[in-house]
């Protein structure tokens, strides 16, 4: 089962390319290791579409692991997180996050809605209010379930605790 979800991680990787911080889609499956109640929520992850911009370009662009982006006070959409579980050794700093039915609407939603935009266009992810990261999309994703690589200076924990302050 590792060697399949492996094998899938490593032929979507194309589909999202990431500035810092990158989103794998491993299933569409909200069954297995981290699965949670239904009806329960750990949290939520906020996400919006937007596009790259000059530095100093407006008030509004901010500096996102390396590229500027325009980063709006309002405009995000929060998508429910199900259950968040640090993920093996092999996915190196990362968590396996699984969304609720809603939240994994919502990132469709949004992962199409950039792929369409363009090269400029970026997902932008907000955990816990502070922005995580900027990534350019190449295909929409679906399913609930994902693994989402972390920033070196961010921990499975710590970022466990701020979705569920999301």
């Amino acid at each position: 089962m590792l060697n399949e979800e492996a094998s899938s991680v490593r032929s979507l990787v194309g589909k999202v390319s990431g500035v810092g911080v990158a989103v794998l889609l491993l299933s569409g499956c909200a069954g297995g290791a981290g699965a949670a109640d239904p009806g329960a929520t750990a949290g939520a992850i906020e996400v919006a579409v937007s596009e790259t911009c000059a530095a100093d370009s407006a008030s509004e662009c901010v500096d996102v692991n390396g590229e500027y982006v325009v980063v709006p006070d309002a405009g995000f959409s929060r998508a429910g997180v199900e259950s968040v579980a640090a993920a093996g050794e092999e996915a190196g700093n990362a968590v396996d996050v699984t969304l609720t039915s809603e939240g994994a609407e919502l990132l469709e939603s949004a992962t199409t809605n950039a792929a369409q935009a363009g090269d400029d266009a970026r997902l932008v992810i907000k955990v816990g209010g502070e922005v995580l990261s900027a990534v350019a999309v190449a295909e929409p994703l679906e399913g609930e379930h994902f693994l989402l690589a972390l920033p070196p200076e961010l921990s499975a924990e710590e970022f466990t605790e701020r979705v569920g302050r999301g």
